[in-house]
Formats: C-alpha cells, sequence, structure tokens
C-alpha cells in the first residue's frame, strides 16, 4: 500500500496544478487534473478494499473512512449502483431517469465535514450548509444589534440595514467523476467512500479559489476582492484590494495590520478573533515558516510565533509571493440548492468506466470590506530572537 504522506503530497501537486489552471481559465488543463485526482482516489480505495478482505468490522471500516449508511443512503447507492449496471445495455441515460437523482442530504453533511476536516480553510470561513433555500440573509454590522426608542421605521431600518441578502443558486460548481465496474463491484459502503472522497477533493479546490480569489462574475466574491458600497464593479468582476508590503510580522508591524481589522467598513469597532492567514504551502516553507519559527536560548524552536493569536492556513489557492490575512468567520459560504448525479456523454467512455457530472450550487462573499488584507509577502524577512544589551547596575 502507498505511504499515506506520499499520497497527500501527489495530491497536493495535483490540487495546485488543478488551482492554477483555474485562474488561468485553462479548461483542458484543470479537466485533466480533475480527472487525475480522481483516478488517484479511485486507485486508493481500490487497494484498500483490497487490504481490508471482505473484514465487516465496523470499528476498522470506520477508520478507513468506510461508514454505516442510513437505509435512504443505502437505498440510494443500490438504486444507481443497478441503473450504472444496466447503462451497458441500454440507455444510460434511460437508466438514470428513474433514480432520484438529488443526493440525500446526509451524504452532503457528510461531504461537508470531510472537506472542512482536511482543508482547514473551510473550516475557518462561516461555512453553511443552505440546502433548499434560495436565499440567506447575512450580518454585515452596518447597523447597531439593538436600538431603544420608540417604535418608527427609521429605527427598524437601521437595524435592517445590517444584513445583507445572498442569492444561493446564482452559482454552480461542477465536476465529471468516473466510476468504474470495479468500484460499483465492491458495494455501497466503498461507493459512498469514493463519491465522498472525490466529491469532498474536488470541491474543496473550487472552493478555496472562489474564497481566495473569486471575481464574483458567475462565482463568489473572494477574500482578495473589495465589496465597499461604493466598489466599481466592471462586466460583474469586483476589483482586486491593493496588496499591503509586508516585510516582516514583528509586534508593530503585524500589530499595525491587525488593527485595520479592528473596525468594520461602516467604522464600527469590533473585537478581533478567528484572526486567520492564509498563504500557499510553497510560500509557507519558504518564507512564512522563517519569519514565524524562534529558535529559543535552549536551542529549541518554536513555531508560527506571532505577535496576535492567529491560525495559519496553507491553500493552493493563494498565489505566491501573497497572503490573506483576516477574520475567518467574516467569510459567508453557503452550500445550497439543487444537488444530484447526471450522466453524461462529453467524454468518450473508456471500456470499464462512465463519467457522471456532479453539481453544486453555493455562494459566498466577505461579509464587510474591511475583514480581509490582501498582502505582499515576497520580501518577508526571517525571524530573529531579539536580544538587548542593558547596562548593569
Amino acid at each position: 500500500m502507498k505511504n499515506k504522506d506520499t499520497v497527500n503530497q501527489a495530491q497536493l501537486e495535483i490540487a495546485q496544478r488543478i488551482s492554477n489552471a483555474a485562474k488561468e481559465g485553462n479548461t483542458e488543463a484543470f479537466e485533466s487534473g480533475i480527472q487525475e485526482m480522481f483516478q488517484n482516489i479511485h486507485d486508493s480505495i481500490i487497494e484498500q478494499a483490497a487490504s481490508m478482505q471482505g473484514s465487516a468490522d465496523v470499528a476498522i471500516l470506520a477508520s478507513r473512512g468506510i461508514r454505516q449508511l442510513t437505509s435512504e443512503e443505502l437505498s440510494f447507492y443500490n438504486t444507481l449502483i443497478d441503473a450504472i449496471k444496466a447503462a451497458g445495455t441500454n440507455n444510460a441515460m434511460m437508466s438514470l431517469s428513474n433514480v432520484d437523482k438529488t443526493f440525500p442530504l446526509t451524504i452532503i453533511s457528510e461531504v461537508m465535514e470531510d472537506m472542512k476536516q482536511e482543508h482547514p480553510l473551510l473550516a475557518a470561513i462561516d461555512t453553511v450548509n443552505v440546502s433548499g433555500l434560495t436565499k440567506f440573509l447575512v450580518n454585515t454590522d452596518a447597523g447597531d444589534n439593538a436600538a431603544w426608542g420608540a417604535l418608527e421605521s427609521q429605527i427598524t431600518e437601521e437595524i435592517a440595514s445590517g444584513f445583507k441578502e445572498i442569492d444561493l443558486g446564482q452559482f454552480k460548481l461542477s465536476a465529471f467523476m468516473p466510476i468504474s465496474i470495479d468500484m460499483l463491484e465492491l458495494g455501497p459502503k466503498w461507493l459512498d467512500s469514493y463519491i465522498r472522497t472525490c466529491l469532498s477533493e474536488a470541491l474543496a479546490v473550487g472552493y478555496e479559489n472562489a474564497i481566495i480569489t473569486g471575481t464574483g462574475k458567475d462565482m463568489p466574491i473572494g477574500m482578495d476582492r473589495s465589496v465597499a458600497d461604493d466598489v466599481v464593479v466592471t462586466g460583474g468582476v469586483y476589483p482586486k484590494k491593493d496588496a499591503i508590503a509586508v516585510t516582516d510580522f514583528g509586534r508593530a508591524s503585524y500589530g499595525n495590520l491587525v488593527s485595520k481589522l479592528a473596525k468594520n467598513q461602516y467604522g464600527k469597532p469590533r473585537a478581533i478573533k478567528g484572526l486567520i492567514l492564509v498563504v500557499n504551502p510553497t510560500d509557507y516553507y519558504k518564507t512564512v515558516m522563517p519569519a514565524t519559527t524562534m529558535m529559543t536560548p535552549e536551542g529549541r524552536y518554536v513555531n508560527d510565533v506571532l505577535p496576535v493569536p492567529t491560525q495559519i492556513i496553507q491553500s493552493v489557492a493563494v498565489a505566491q509571493g501573497e497572503a490573506i490575512l483576516g477574520l475567518g468567520k467574516k467569510y459567508f459560504l453557503g452550500v445550497g440548492g439543487k444537488r444530484g448525479i447526471q450522466f453524461s456523454d462529453d467524454y468518450k467512455f473508456l471500456e470499464d468506466k462512465r463519467y457522471y457530472k456532479i453539481v453544486a450550487y453555493s455562494n459566498g462573499r466577505p461579509k464587510d470590506d474591511n475583514a480581509f488584507l490582501r498582502l505582499d509577502i515576497s520580501d518577508l524577512e526571517p525571524l530573529y530572537l531579539e536580544v538587548r544589551e542593558v547596562a548593569s547596575i
């Protein structure tokens, strides 16, 4: 069996290629990367199943990500397996037409939990499962939380001004997933693990790109974009914020950066909590780690040393030489709308594989324009233990 670290490193490299392709608009490279990612997941699941040799031990299966299915999930997967197998001799579209192609909500919930566990950025933000909803209200801190006085329209308008309505069904994220005959033969539990892993990895790459640098045109608005009330949006694209050049993360420099987040876009003060610093994995080891790692006089290294408690998150969606500093929960990502599985004839099928299209509807944006900063860390300097000479008395 392949070493887990080797597999994770391979998936990270693929994810970086997919992210780069998405930013460059290279559809061919994007699809190629997604299919390579799915193939790796497929091979890993098949290898795990073979190593289990038909074990039914619930605890052992759970340790491999194979969970107990609900009756609804079991029925869904069995019906799906029968329909896909039937597509070998009949029209595949007709075979799936009698299947409830919408995933049970419990599967979607598991996918979201999988994404949060494997992708810290998705756990750090305000990710909400809003299945069945088309619109969602988020608090932008524009108005007061409460107001004393006569019940007049002016006061209620001030309170209501602190909320923004987000259309959840506006954008969709799609991925083409191959399902092999070998995978079907493993049964519903293993098929569930495969589909959940494919969904969580593919959707996570798409979500992270949108969360960090989404343009707002046919996709969510990213943390590095301006969402001020008076911002000029050209062709549906929100402009990027100006990058703040940072050369060190010392007390004065870092404190000054954090102070910019201590007020919302309307000048209302707020407490700093849930602070995140999102950086590219290459930059983390090349510049951020040296700038946040200190050797004590005892010769012991202390990692992620920052003047203000901050969670450092690595994401391939962040461009090298840049970083995002902000309040994680001030970014809203609503995952909602219809989700399903559809047969696709957009690919020439291999002998033992058929491709199916997975669709998720989502939207997201910073809750206010002052919640995130775009940083230029290309000249970030290493951290050294500060030593001062004090005259003896």
